[in-house]
């Protein structure tokens, strides 16, 4: 069980974000995750006689808000998102109450974005989707 100060848990009002050195305010979103390829390997018999590792592989998407896109496309390099260099997004946890933690989403760069709206929405949200070179855990 993880150590809580005074009873606090982290959520969302301790989540910090910086995207190409710039605070993000307008993200609603982040989802990443680091997976490895684990398989069992076979031999005589039918049960497994050794394991096999594979290739670790990360991915992500943040959802910020339409105006937070628009930010990012004016400071892109022609107006695309996808044309960014590749930059680390730390996602910081700190607030009182909670030790603090950081990880950090290393080498990232954006594939595109999926924006979609209907009638009654009061905002708009997108999801941009990252390519993840590493996630560092502090």
């Amino acid at each position: 069980m993880a150590t809580l100060i005074n009873g606090v848990s982290y959520s969302w009002s301790n989540l910090n974000f910086v995207v190409g050195g710039v605070p993000i305010v307008g993200i609603t979103k982040i989802a990443y995750k680091k997976d490895q390829v684990k398989e069992n390997i076979y031999g005589a018999g039918n049960q497994p006689v050794s394991r096999g590792y594979g290739n670790v592989t990360y991915e992500g998407s943040i959802t910020i808000k339409r105006e937070e896109l628009q930010r990012l496309i004016i400071a892109a390099p022609n107006k695309d998102i996808a044309n960014f260099a590749p930059f680390d997004i730390p996602v910081i946890a700190a607030g009182t109450g909670v030790t603090p933690i950081k990880d950090t989403l290393k080498s990232v760069e954006f594939k595109g974005f999926d924006m979609s709206a209907s009638q009654g929405d009061t905002s708009v949200d997108v999801e941009l989707e990252l390519v993840i070179g590493e996630i560092v855990s502090a």
